[in-house]
This record gives C-alpha cells, sequence and structure tokens, in this order.
C-alpha cells in the first residue's frame, strides 16, 4: 500500500520504526500514525499514566523521540525567556530544561501567540523555532548545537498576531516560513550546521499556516499554503514549481499529503468575507508530472476549516469548522458523507490511527469516531469534569500573563469577528473592544488543549501549562 511505503521511507530518512517517534507538527505532517494499542476510554482518573505541570506557557505540539516528550514554551511578561524542556515519557519526570533570551520580545496575553510553533525532532537532535524569530538546536540530552536569530538576520516581524508557523523537516534540512507584514521568506538551514542551504523571498502576506513536506516520484516537495495562494518548492534548492492562486482564508489550516493527494484548508476570512470562496478554497489536488504540476480534482461546498488542518485517513477527508461540526468526505470525489456535530469545539488536527479518528476538543473533550463513511460515535473522553473545569478557567483568569490590557488611546475598536482568536493570537489590546476582550479570555483561557502526540500505547495531551500522559492499563 502506498500511504505505509510513504510512512516507511520518512521514519528511515528520520530513523526510528512506526509508533515510536512523533517528530514534528502533525507528526510526519499528516497526523495520521502507525501506533498501536491506543486507550478508546479515559477520565480525568482512569488511564491517566501521569500529569505533570509545565513552565510558563506553551501553544506547541509534544514531540516524541526515544522515550522523551520534547516541549517548548515562552515565560515573563514580555515573552522575554523561551524554554525547551525533556519530560521522560514513562514517567513523566523532568529530564532536563534550559532557557534562552528572546530576541524579540512581545506581550505575554491571551491575545497574542505565546510558544505557538512546534518543534521537529530526529535521531540527531531537536529543532525549536520561537515567534521571537530564535531557531535553537539541541542533542537529546539538552546542549546547544547550534543557535540564530532571524529576526536580528533579516528584520524584526510585523504580525500583530503574533507568528505561529511550525517548521518542516527533511533529512538534512529544517525549513522555515516567515509570512508576515515585513519581508517575508522562506529558509532551508542545514540541521547538522545551522547554516543557510537556501533561502527564497515572498510577498509579504499574513499567515500563521506551516509548510509541509511532500515526497513525490522521489522528490521532496515543500508546499506551502497562506493568505489567498497554495505554493510548491522543490525542497532540495528552494525553486519554484508551481502555485495555486484562488484560495480565500487559507491563512490558519495547514494543508495535508497524502498518496498524492494534497488538500487544503481554509477558513472564513473575515476581512475579506466570501463564504462561497472560502467554501471553494478547501480542496483537493491531484499531484502530476506534467505542468502546471497539479490538477484540481474537487472544490468544497459546504465545509469551511478553522484552527484545526484537515485530515485524510482511510479514504476520507476530515474537515472540523470553528463550532466543532466535523464534515466526512470522500478523498476521490468530494461526496459528502456525513456532517455531525462533534462533543467539544477543536484546535488541534484530529488524529487518524488505524479504524479511528480522535478530535481532542480544545476544553478537554475528545470524540473517537470510527474511520469511514458512515458516522459512529466509538467514545466522548473527558480529562476533567465540567465542574472541575470551570474551576480552573476561573483560577486561571487570576493570573497575569491571562489578563489582556484594556484599550490605549481611545480609538475605535476594531469589528466583532475581524480577527481571529487565539492559538495564533488575535490583534493587539489596543484593538479590542471589552465584548472581545471578554470573549477571547473565556475562549483561550484555562485547559486549553493545543496539541496530541501519539506513539504507541500512548497519548500525549498538551495544554498551555500541563502535559497529560493517557495510557491505557491493559
Amino acid at each position: 500500500m502506498m500511504t505505509t511505503f510513504l510512512h516507511g521511507l520518512l521514519l528511515a530518512i528520520i530513523g526510528t520504526s512506526p509508533g515510536d517517534s512523533w517528530a514534528g507538527f502533525r507528526g510526519d505532517g499528516t497526523s495520521t500514525t502507525f501506533a498501536v494499542h491506543l486507550p478508546l476510554n479515559w477520565t480525568g482518573r482512569d488511564n491517566i499514566a501521569w500529569r505533570v505541570e509545565l513552565p510558563g506557557y506553551g501553544q506547541s505540539s509534544p514531540v516524541v523521540w526515544n522515550g522523551r516528550v520534547f516541549l517548548t514554551a515562552t515565560e515573563g511578561a514580555e515573552k522575554e525567556k523561551l524554554l525547551i524542556l525533556a519530560v521522560d515519557a514513562r514517567t513523566g519526570a523532568v529530564l532536563w530544561q534550559r532557557d534562552f533570551p528572546a530576541t524579540q520580545r512581545g506581550k505575554n496575553n491571551p491575545a497574542m501567540s505565546r510558544a505557538a510553533p512546534t518543534p521537529l525532532v530526529d535521531a540527531q537532535g531537536v529543532y525549536a523555532f520561537f515567534e521571537s524569530g530564535d531557531l535553537i538546536a539541541l542533542d537529546h540530552n539538552g546542549q546547544v548545537k547550534w543557535q540564530r536569530s532571524l529576526t536580528k538576520e533579516y528584520g524584526p516581524f510585523q504580525n500583530n498576531h503574533g507568528l505561529a508557523s511550525s517548521p518542516a523537516q527533511t533529512d538534512s534540512a529544517v525549513i522555515v516560513l516567515i509570512d508576515h507584514g515585513g519581508p517575508s521568506y522562506l529558509l532551508a538551514v542545514e540541521k547538522s550546521t545551522g547554516i543557510n542551504l537556501w533561502r527564497v523571498e515572498r510577498p509579504s502576506r499574513m499567515s500563521w499556516t506551516s509548510p509541509i513536506v511532500a515526497r513525490h516520484r522521489g522528490k521532496d516537495l515543500l508546499i506551502v499554503s497562506s493568505s489567498g495562494a497554495l505554493n510548491a518548492y522543490d525542497a532540495a534548492n528552494g525553486e519554484a514549481l508551481w502555485e495555486l492562486a484562488d484560495l480565500n482564508g487559507n491563512n490558519i489550516p495547514s494543508p495535508v499529503y497524502f498518496d498524492g493527494f494534497l488538500v487544503v484548508g481554509a477558513g472564513e476570512n473575515r476581512l475579506k468575507p466570501d463564504l462561497v470562496a472560502s467554501q471553494r478554497s478547501n480542496c483537493c489536488l491531484k499531484l502530476t508530472d506534467d505542468a502546471p504540476g497539479y490538477e484540481v480534482v474537487w472544490r468544497g461546498r459546504k465545509a469551511v476549516a478553522h484552527h484545526a488542518s484537515p485530515l485524510i485517513h482511510a479514504g476520507h477527508v476530515y474537515i472540523v469548522t470553528k463550532p466543532g461540526l466535523v464534515f466526512c468526505l470522500d478523498l476521490a470525489t468530494g461526496e459528502e458523507r456525513y456532517s455531525e456535530r462533534l462533543d467539544n469545539p477543536c484546535w488541534a488536527t484530529p488524529i487518524g490511527a488505524a479504524d479511528r479518528v480522535y478530535f481532542f476538543g480544545k476544553d478537554g473533550v475528545t470524540t473517537v469516531l470510527k474511520a469511514g463513511p458512515k458516522y459512529e460515535k466509538l467514545a466522548t473522553n473527558r480529562l476533567w469534569t465540567e465542574a472541575e473545569f470551570q474551576a480552573r478557567k476561573e483560577q486561571a483568569k487570576s493570573r497575569p500573563e491571562n489578563r489582556i490590557p484594556m484599550p490605549m488611546g481611545g480609538g475605535p475598536p476594531a469589528p466583532m469577528g475581524s480577527v481571529p482568536p487565539a492559538p495564533v493570537g488575535s490583534a493587539p489590546p489596543a484593538t479590542l473592544s471589552p465584548a472581545q476582550r471578554e470573549s477571547m479570555i473565556a475562549e483561550a483561557v484555562g485547559d486549553v488543549v493545543y496539541g496530541v502526540a501519539v506513539v504507541d500505547g500512548t497519548f500525549f495531551v498538551r495544554t498551555g501549562t500541563e502535559l497529560i500522559c493517557i495510557r491505557s492499563r491493559d
């Protein structure tokens, strides 16, 4: 099966075996796993192996390698401290923590991204990128291999939502997308030395999507979906290969590639609203060897993505809307198989595992569905009771980093809904009305589930301040 071949090839490149690692944002970029013996049911007390409080605050996902979980966070009123730490996957013990000064500071509150980019890991090291522009490589024991400041080298980031793009990787390179209000670019850095392999300029644009590496016909393609366009580059040298330019709202969800199919996710563009255009921008391409390098297989009709990126699994595409409605579409045709409401809206991308799809809701409520064309709920799991969740949320509101300052300068507030909420950040405090501020605090403060890593028998769930290990006792 082609999917098994591609997954095996990637694992050969990064140096591990199926089910043993989760190497970056959405694992290998697909949010699917070959991990076995995954738990189906859990509560806040059952099948929880351990939970550990984390320093600072982080919106990145955990990554896993050889029995260690690696995480990032920021700390301080201006996110002046960057944190990278390793946790023992079996016990939850913190093995080491390294702190670094941020070379570009920003306000620490729910209106801004906070350690949003997910790190990478492979057999040689851990590669962490922060919204401050700091790119740091460590070995698995936390010793610095190299570090760089992209903001010092190429200029500060201009983005009132904060940066959230996670890096991608090939066997030899870490690839970073910098799309913002200033000079934008793609950068490939050699893993072993930290030196540039290539750098290509891009038009200035605001987005928070992450690039992916798609292996097509023996060649690594770098795919970028961002603010109106989908672009393909040669991952070896940065050469621009092709572009699909008629997209709307593809600012937050990242694309996904599987078996020659490339699915693009797009949300509502509130600054230039066009719901039909956004729906059509949730589309599927088939990569080809002929110009322009792709053909459009289908365009979306109803589904509009939000924070969660699309998932391709078992011949179907899953798209989750902002309120938590999941659309299941046939991969080959785009025909809707069902649309149903989940138990909780999702900010994390759903995970495909064998005959199941796991939807980790932002408030700690996970819906597990049977993979395939028919809607069948297998389980609803809660990390907290509703009373516990609300109590913890109220407690979190009292912390200084979870408050949004009152508007400054007396100018008019931004229109409601004109900016997306966390986790990728939002407009600076000066542009938020009191209603927007309270809404954002209610949505983004407390036990928000930002990301999940998966290995055999285990889920690692990351909230802003905690890492939770879900492991079956069987």
